[in-house]
């Protein structure tokens, strides 16, 4: 575990009705030693009432970093939100994946000097998700989707990353962007993410590569560190048209795995707008 200061960094577009849930996850958090940074992608006012309602009774530091909407640029938000952070580890989470209560513990306990931890998710079904509440969040009613046959099954996931490490193959460990987390110097040294994946997935997976050949560690906890994924239904603007992504440019993709920094990274974009 580094021994120093934490940022957790959560992406959101015009889902509150998720990021309720979130924020009440993280507020519920077996340590609060960290501060909170919303990177938003041009949501509808709602969201930032939410952020400021919240931030007024959180027990932590919160800041909203945000930018106008011009379809999916959640690369180039994220990129704003590291500028923003102050913390030397950073734990990334997706405004619609709720942390278990030891999230942060287990990641700060799990980053190393040099490394980047990977993480699993258990996916809540609609009609499921629809019955979340921020009350049953902090009695850990969320927890009972990672079922044993799905913390099996991750840990199948951590055994292949492992093998597949000891190959040095530079595309694991398996990344989703809603649960990893990185150290400051090895993220500033790739520049950050990659905004030439504009209305594109995988940029997560990009960062992985990048990292990767940086000579940063992946280290693959899929069966100890979880999220709970909640549908996207329960947010309906979140799935509008503009915020769908194309898909990705395999020229783009592939050119990442002999990449160390990103094309268009932190070095080379303003300052997104602060809020709050």
């Amino acid at each position: 575990m580094l021994g120093c200061r934490t940022s957790v960094i959560v992406s959101s577009f015009n889902q509150p009705n998720t990021l309720r849930l979130v924020l009440a996850g993280l507020a519920a958090q077996d340590d609060l030693d960290f501060e909170l940074i919303i990177a938003d992608d041009g949501s509808d006012l709602d969201t930032l009432e939410l952020v400021r309602a919240f931030s007024k009774t959180a027990p932590f530091k919160v800041e909203f970093v945000t930018q106008e909407h011009k379809g999916f640029r959640k690369a180039q938000i994220l990129n704003a939100a590291i500028r923003k952070s102050a913390g030397d580890q950073l734990i990334f989470i997706d405004g619609d994946c709720i942390p278990f209560l030891n999230f942060v513990r287990l990641h700060k306990r799990a980053l190393r000097p040099g490394s980047f931890v990977a993480a699993g998710y258990a996916r809540i079904r609609l009609e499921d998700a629809r019955l979340q509440t921020p009350e049953g969040v902090a009695a850990r009613a969320h927890e009972r989707f990672m079922t044993r046959s799905r913390r099996m099954m991750f840990r199948w996931v951590d055994l292949c990353s492992a093998f597949y490490l000891l190959l040095n193959r530079k595309d694991r460990p398996k990344v989703k962007g809603g649960n990893f987390s990185v150290d400051r110097a090895s993220l500033l040294a790739v520049d950050g993410f990659d905004e030439a994946y504009e209305n594109l997935g995988q940029s997560d997976s990009d960062l992985r590569n990048r990292l990767r050949n940086y000579g940063c560690r992946g280290i693959s906890v899929w069966g100890k560190i979880f999220v709970s994924h909640l549908d996207h239904q329960l947010d309906p603007r979140r799935c509008e048209k503009s915020v769908l992504r194309k898909k990705v440019d395999p020229e783009l993709y592939r050119a990442s795995k002999k990449r160390v920094k990103a094309l268009k990274g932190l070095s080379t974009h303003p300052q997104g707008n602060v809020i709050g």
